[in-house]
């Protein structure tokens, strides 16, 4: 490595922070400036971690030759202005998850990073868990069959605030637990899958908790939604923010041959010398974002184009999410156009 990757952080809330932190501990990075539309915010991101460098304004950032990348942390409403203008100035672009507020706009950044060669890589660092690529070489190699079904439930007890409330404000966040949470295993299953074709989606969302909390909210507080794509399996997929039950979670492929669960722990049922047993195989899990942030330094420096998760992933991605919320809406099932 011929010089460590000079970062701009935009938007200094929580996942900013934490990127932050990340970064200044990985030596092939360094953090130069820090960006919140919020300047005290963001010179007391910058004061924590002795960066030199903070503003109000992104586009000043964009202006700085040794600014390499930008993480873009800030509300989903300002992810595709950022980084198209970031690409378009040079820049490579870490995305925070999701990728956009609308397929339209990821299609927008995925034309743009094509247009300037340069890497633009989205947050769902799920594909970084050593769980999820040891499922994922099962489902490469077969050893699971045909899979026909794969189910998520990620079922909170309570709405995490974090830093602010914007995430309740569709004009800000464009949706709710679907967009935010679902995103993430959508995305997950999508990759885990071979990244099949979707072609159908049917969903419903519901409020009522989040408006019995939040004067305010303007989006759904759980999502519950089905999948289909051409290769005949199906993702059925639970969400909520909050529920009037304890927390639930899990992630599982169901295949002719045997099963998986990666979440909320990795365990396998296969056929073991004419014997079907569960088994838990051992695997050393590491902060998934940091080995997303080692991905994308690497791309940065080999320019290579085989990223994971490619623009293009987002762009499928953010067309299921498109074609659940239409589904939810019109209450039938939407035809998704890929």
């Amino acid at each position: 490595m011929s010089k460590k990757v000079g970062f701009a952080i935009i938007g200094a809330g929580g996942m900013g922070s934490f990127y932050t932190r990340i970064l200044k501990e990985l030596p092939e990075a360094e953090v130069v400036a820090v960006v919140d539309i919020n300047e005290s915010r963001a010179r007391e991101l910058a004061r924590q971690y002795n960066i030199g460098e903070y503003y109000s304004d992104w586009h000043k950032v964009l202006e700085k030759d040794y600014v390499d990348a930008v993480a873009v942390c800030t509300p989903v409403k300002f992810h595709k202005e950022i980084a198209v203008v970031a690409l378009e100035s040079g820049k490579h672009v870490i995305c925070e998850k999701p990728p956009a507020m609308n397929a339209s706009e990821a299609e927008e950044m995925a034309e743009a990073a094509k247009r300037s060669k340069k890497i633009l890589l989205y947050g769902f660092q799920w594909r970084f868990k050593a769980s999820s690529r040891y499922v994922k070489r099962l489902v490469e190699k077969d050893y699971l069959g045909k899979i026909y079904r794969v189910r998520v439930h990620y079922l909170r007890k309570s709405i995490p605030l974090g830093a602010g409330k914007w995430f309740i404000r569709k004009e800000l966040a464009g949706g709710g637990i679907l967009i935010d949470c679902g995103v993430h295993f959508i995305d997950l299953a999508y990759w885990l899958l071979g990244r099949p074709k979707p072609i159908e989606a049917f969903g419903v969302g519901y409020d009522y908790l989040g408006r019995q909390q939040f004067e305010e909210f303007g989006v759904e507080d759980t999502f519950i939604g089905m999948v289909f794509f051409e290769n005949g399996t199906t993702l059925v997929i639970e969400n909520a923010w909050m529920q009037n039950w304890r927390e639930e979670h899990g992630f599982t492929v169901y295949g002719t041959r045997g099963s998986a669960s990666i979440y909320p722990s990795l365990e396998v049922y296969l056929d073991l010398e004419g014997n079907y047993s569960f088994v838990k195989p051992e695997v050393k899990e590491i902060e998934p974002t940091v080995l997303k942030l080692k991905h994308f330094i690497e791309a940065t420096e080999k320019g290579y184009s085989d990223i994971s998760p490619r623009p293009e992933d987002g762009v499928v991605v953010m067309k299921i999410i498109d074609a659940l919320y239409e589904s939810a809406v019109k209450r039938k099932s939407v035809e998704i156009s890929v």
